[in-house]
């Protein structure tokens, strides 16, 4: 495990000195370290387990629901972007 963790390190040093990879890479790292801070709080708190089947499916539909505003969003941003 050793030298396989050694050789990634020094691809992703490589690919650091490279602007625009630092760029994205530095993007990739904060994308992986917010889910699994997420991932964390899930695994380590009592989120949903005091739910019913009803509030889980209540949960479950406020989440799609927000998830689709937030696409909406994105859609709208991306559209208003073009028309400049």
């Amino acid at each position: 495990m050793g030298p396989i963790l050694i050789l990634l390190l020094l691809i992703v040093l490589i690919l650091l000195s490279v602007r625009a990879a630092r760029v994205k890479i530095s993007e990739e790292i904060k994308h992986l370290s917010d889910k699994l801070l997420l991932w964390l709080l899930r695994v380590t708190s009592q989120f949903e387990r005091e739910l019913t089947r009803d509030g889980k499916s209540e949960q479950r539909m406020w989440r799609e629901l927000r998830l689709r505003d937030l696409q909406g969003l994105r859609l709208r941003s991306r559209q208003r972007l073009k028309e400049k």
